[in-house]
């Protein structure tokens, strides 16, 4: 009996021990699994929010001459900028001074920057042209050389930190607020991603500034102070040749790091015409590389050639009229057309159907209008932004009078005018008479009527 009793509890026992072993490896099979999607969610969420897989914590593209939006990461974010507030820095200047300006480095310029600043070794009292300058911050990213400039312009650090952040604001950026002329860390010193891209936009307008972030190589004379030539390489590895992230779109960056900013690089590249603006911020290393040229990649990708308007889409009448001696004369109407289709390059993701139209039109043509001249424009936008521009065209021909047919038709007019009022002097003289006349007889006839009473005793 009693071995039945020990035989029942070691079945028990093994049954139980069996039971919980495999609701455990149940419930460890099943937390792995639910590991295993937890992680492929987080993915997946990633890949939505960037698409690109960027390292950058910030980033932006846009199309450099419309403003469009083309990639955005967190765009809006303030970060510090680093040595890309140069951009600005160095817009001012083109925009406040002649490459041949003379600017003096002072005490303030060169040892005001900070430990660690990045320099090209410049001395007190030394003295270099406004071009040299320039180039020693676009290409060196010269720290006292970018308080130097400063000084120059506004005669005081401070006064030209006005100036930048007044910029700033006139440009539409909202998120910006620099401290200094060059980027060193201050907590207070700030920007996005996406104002540094309408930094850009406006800076690559300027034609100087372009060829700055396009040099490679640069060379700073002999000055009063030192006698040896100062060789610049600039920093940005996205157009040197020789090294691997070497990238033949890429027309020129400014480059920035601070242990704070982290990598920092805004980049301006064109292809086939296109043309387009990337910033990334909080970047690390030469991801900072990649990810530009992962972004513009994508971006020349995006667009196609798109037709969007035809020859009948748009007509409006225009009154012609000569000027001839304080004169108007009003000849006819022509009508402002569109020659040819109109195709673009755009991004793919523009709905052709929001386009939206502003004309460029006078009120009034003088002649001699031929037909074809081009008589005004047409802005085309999209979300508020012109994306291309078209001319309009006369649809006829009208001739301007000759002087001579003019200056006939006025003498005509005056002759008329003269008869005219020639007539109405006549006229009026006949009518005084022949009211003087009619009121002599009335007062004839009463006077007759008097008489015969006298007489007649009537």
């Amino acid at each position: 009996m009693l071995k039945k009793i020990i035989i029942n509890l070691l079945i028990l026992y093994i049954i139980f021990i069996n039971n919980s072993t495999l609701i455990f490896a149940e419930e460890e099979s099943g937390t792995a699994e639910q590991t295993q999607t937890s992680q492929q969610d987080l993915q997946s969420s990633e890949e939505e929010s960037d698409p690109l897989n960027l390292v950058a914590q910030s980033a932006i593209m846009i199309d450099a001459e419309t403003g469009i939006i083309l990639y955005d990461k967190e765009c809006h974010e303030r970060l510090y900028p680093a040595s890309i507030t140069k951009i600005m820095t160095t817009l001012l200047a083109l925009e406040n001074s002649k490459p041949t300006d003379v600017i003096t480095h002072s005490h303030n310029a060169v040892f005001g920057i900070g430990p660690g600043s990045s320099h090209i070794g410049m001395r007190e009292g030394e003295q270099i042209t406004m071009e040299q300058a320039l180039n020693g911050i676009m290409l060196a990213s010269a720290n006292e050389v970018c308080m130097a400039v400063a000084e120059f312009i506004d005669s005081d650090v401070d006064k030209f930190v006005e100036r930048m952040n007044k910029k700033a604001a006139e440009l539409g950026a909202l998120d910006t607020h620099f401290n200094n002329p060059h980027g060193f860390h201050d907590d207070n010193h700030y920007t996005t991603a996406y104002d540094m891209s309408l930094f850009m936009q406006e800076a690559i307008k300027n034609k100087d500034f372009v060829k700055l972030i396009s040099t490679l190589e640069y060379t700073i004379p002999e000055t009063n102070i030192v006698n040896e030539k100062r060789p610049l390489t600039n920093k940005n590895k996205m157009i040197q040749p020789w090294s691997p992230f070497y990238y033949e779109y890429c027309v020129g960056s400014k480059t920035g790091f601070t242990d704070e900013a982290g990598n920092t690089l805004v980049t301006f590249g064109e292809k086939d015409g296109i043309k387009l603006i990337t910033v990334v911020m909080k970047d690390q290393g030469t991801a900072t590389y990649t990810d530009t040229k992962t972004l513009l990649e994508y971006g020349f990708s995006l667009y196609e050639n798109k037709k969007i308007l035809s020859p009948g889409d748009f007509s409006k009448p225009v009154k012609v009229v000569q000027k001839y001696n304080d004169r108007s004369y009003e000849l006819g109407e022509v009508n402002a057309v569109l020659e040819d289709s109109v195709s673009v390059n755009v991004p793919n993701f523009v709905d052709t159907s929001k386009i939206k139209l502003n004309e460029n039109i006078k009120d009034e043509l003088e002649p001699t209008i031929k037909k074809s001249d081009v008589i005004g424009s047409l802005d085309i936008l999209y979300d508020s932004k012109k994306i291309a521009s078209a001319d309009l065209v006369s649809d006829k021909t009208i001739e301007a009078i000759p002087d001579e047919t003019i200056e006939k038709e006025i003498r005509k007019e005056i002759i008329i005018q003269s008869f005219l009022s020639a007539l109405k002097i006549a006229l009026g003289f006949v009518g005084g008479l022949a009211a003087l006349i009619f009121i002599a007889l009335i007062i004839k006839k009463i006077f007759r009527k008097k008489r015969r009473r006298r007489i007649f005793g009537k």
